[in-house]
């Protein structure tokens, strides 16, 4: 539910060389099924999704705070 800004400096810090998709009305929160209950934020989750629009791996709570589950992922499905 980050704002743009925030993924693209995220994106900047770590050197990503994939798009971030920035979240701030919490629509695709809400459609993901990640929007925590009664709270306005997300749970911490990192979804890799590929050319064709498949979801191609998923982390959540901790592991979706270190970037490198989702750099592998995305290295693999490239």
């Amino acid at each position: 539910m980050d704002k743009e800004a925030t993924q693209a400096a995220f994106r900047r810090e770590i050197g990503a060389p994939f798009a971030f998709v920035a979240d701030s009305d919490a629509v695709l929160t809400r459609l993901y099924g990640v929007k925590m209950p009664l709270l306005p934020v997300a749970q911490r989750t990192t979804f890799v999704i590929g050319k064709e629009r498949k979801i191609l791996h998923v982390d959540s709570g901790g592991d979706a705070i270190d970037p490198e589950g989702a750099i592998e992922a995305c290295s693999v499905a490239y």
